[in-house]
């Protein structure tokens, strides 16, 4: 059975280069990752791989009783806005009044009872619109005399017979596979462009931290730090977010079937979490961004492209791979001790980028479980050497952040090199009279420095 699409918009995500060559990377590779967003396939061989659809044939006016009890979610985050225009929504009213036949709508049905729209957005859209009398019918060519007027300008008879049309649907059971539930999604879903993997999980696993998704999306360290345009385009900040969250949570050793089905593991384990969790979540999190922000700046989590002249250029866009390895690295650390380190950690994170088979890890396959094991464990093993030995956080002796925003308002300049400090993220607020000599932590002996100068000082001074 063929199936219409509801939009004849093809947004597609531009992954366009400038055609030379990034370091250890083949830009021209049909199987580069550049964004390291690739998750694989999922394995549905050891489990059902048939989905139970059942067909009904429902009038469009159960469609909306369905869709005002909130029996029917129509409009799901995953799903795109309502796109249709001009004349469009106006032709297939008119298609319903001249009995064509209309594609199939297909539903998916929740363990709480409900129905959500896989793939039918946009004509029930139309449908429900007009029957509530959103819109005027516009441009008919064969119902003429309808042209401007409403669905509660209709004779009675026309929307009886709008009403009691029936479009087909194919609802698929509640007790279908995660596994099985997502392939459906992927494959079925027509509307203008294919869903992606983050965009289907918003739909299957809404709950608490789905919500939550979308606000730590806003965290300013994060947008800094991956410093992309249009970054919540395909949601591609929360599923950045969850990779965070599954890897700093779980670990990697876990992910024997790919990152996929791990992904949606983690998903279907922590949908609804307690506060509890939810708190320590957002708390690693934000933790994680300020680290990242303050050893990357805005050049975080990505490749490193490289001229013929030996010269270097950071690619456009963040990489997801690269995203989850480093930042669930730099979780675990306060930020005094990332600051005492900063330097080295960018200049191991150089490094790394010559290793051809780390490289290979988080552009190539990215979803590979033995890849994924490879790019952890290499930078693992780097960064603990280079953090060993670093003494943490002392709260007794930190001024506090609106001290720090007060300084930098006053006057920006480092009061070590003089320099303008460009961000407040990159200021630290010192000890005039080190804390070690007794220096009090007050602000008449607080002095704004710049992050970097703070570390180099020498104990001695």
């Amino acid at each position: 059975m063929t199936v219409a699409s509801d939009s004849t918009e093809n947004l597609v995500d531009d992954k366009e280069v400038d055609g030379e060559p990034l370091q250890g990377v083949n830009w021209l590779d049909d199987d580069n990752d550049e964004d390291g967003s690739d998750e694989g396939a999922l394995d549905l061989a050891g489990g059902p791989r048939q989905a139970v659809m059942q067909p009904k044939d429902v009038p469009l006016g159960v469609y909306h009783t369905w869709f005002q009890r909130g029996k029917l979610n129509l409009n799901p985050d995953w799903q795109r806005a309502y796109v249709w225009k001009g004349k469009r929504p106006s032709y297939l009213i008119e298609s319903i009044l001249m009995r064509l036949p209309i594609p199939v709508i297909f539903l998916s049905r929740t363990k709480e009872g409900g129905l959500e729209v896989i793939d039918g957005v946009q004509r029930l859209t139309t449908v429900f619109n007009f029957i509530d009398n959103k819109f005027a019918l516009t441009g008919l060519e064969v119902f003429k005399e309808l042209n401007g007027k409403r669905f509660k300008e209709l004779s009675q008879k026309m929307q009886s017979d709008i009403e009691d049309s029936v479009i087909s649907c194919f609802e698929l059971s509640e007790d279908t596979s995660q596994d099985l539930k997502f392939t459906t999604f992927e494959r079925i879903n027509t509307g203008g462009m294919s869903l992606n993997e983050m965009e289907i999980r918003n739909c299957i696993y809404r709950g608490k931290l789905n919500s939550k998704l979308a606000d730590w999306a806003k965290n300013d360290d994060f947008r800094n730090a991956i410093n992309m345009r249009n970054l919540s385009d395909r949601m591609f900040d929360r599923g950045l977010i969850l990779r965070f969250l599954a890897f700093d949570t779980i670990k990697h050793d876990k992910v024997t079937a790919g990152i996929k089905s791990f992904l949606n593991r983690f998903f279907e384990t922590y949908k609804d979490p307690s506060d509890e969790i939810i708190a320590d979540f957002e708390k690693r999190f934000k933790r994680a961004m300020r680290n990242s922000y303050t050893v990357f700046g805005s050049n975080a989590f990505r490749l490193r492209k490289t001229d013929y002249k030996g010269g270097g250029e950071w690619a456009p866009k963040a990489n997801a791979a690269i995203f989850q390895v480093i930042s669930t690295s730099l979780a675990p650390y306060d930020t005094v001790q990332i600051s005492q380190r900063a330097d080295a950690i960018m200049e191991e994170y150089l490094d790394i980028l010559t290793d051809q088979q780390w490289l290979d890890s988080v552009s190539k396959s990215t979803g590979d479980a033995k890849k994924i094991k490879y790019a952890f464990d290499a930078w693992g093993r780097r960064l603990g050497t280079l953090m060993d030995g670093v003494e943490g956080l002392d709260s007794s002796r930190i001024f506090k952040a609106q001290l720090k925003k007060e300084l930098y308002d006053q006057d920006a300049a480092c009061r070590i090199c003089g320099n303008e400090i460009k961000s407040i993220n990159d200021s630290a607020v010192d000890h005039v009279e080190q804390y070690w000599r007794g220096g009090a932590t007050i602000p008449s002996n607080a002095r704004l420095v710049h992050r970097s100068c703070n570390s180099a000082r020498p104990r001695s001074e």
